[in-house]
């Protein structure tokens, strides 16, 4: 695996220099994965976070239960090569929003979140960075669950 490409290749780290890029990339552990295997669950410790450098990976969430003993899960949204999986890693309480499922064989760099956080705290420049590219994709996922919020009351007022 082309690890620095890989990170490259992700718009949260793309606009980094090599050599803070370097920083980033030390950090993180190539890992494969089959099809249908579970990255991380939701509410789970968030220990890392990853960059997919191929294959594809949902993010489901819980539904609350309407049976006893029956849970089921919506995908979310699918990750796929360049993207971010994990953010949760970075940002407290340090526990994942989602249920990360391997939809296909994936290959991807486990970022250690603890020292993550620690050059983003120690080097400002590569934290600003980082983080301001960071919060786009939280943005991102609000402004996608404000509209399906509107869609379902409109559906549901008509």
């Amino acid at each position: 695996m082309q690890s620095k490409q890989a990170f490259r290749e992700c718009a949260v780290f793309d606009s980094l220099s090599d050599a803070d890029l370097d920083k980033v990339v030390s950090l993180s552990q190539p890992t494969e994965l089959a099809a249908g295997v579970t990255l991380f669950t939701e509410g789970s410790p968030a220990k890392d976070i990853y960059v997919l450098e191929k294959g594809k990976i949902a993010l489901q969430m819980q539904l609350p239960q309407v049976q006893p003993h029956l849970t089921r899960r919506i995908t979310v949204d699918v990750m796929s090569k360049g993207e971010l999986v994990g953010w949760s890693a970075v940002v407290e309480p340090y526990r994942y929003t989602f249920t990360a499922v391997c939809l296909e064989p994936c290959q991807l760099h486990a970022v250690d979140g603890a020292k993550l956080r620690t050059l983003l705290r120690d080097d400002h420049k590569v934290g600003y960075v980082v983080l301001s590219r960071l919060i786009r994709i939280v943005a991102s996922r609000l402004d996608e669950t404000r509209h399906v919020l509107i869609s379902e009351r409109l559906a549901t007022s008509q």
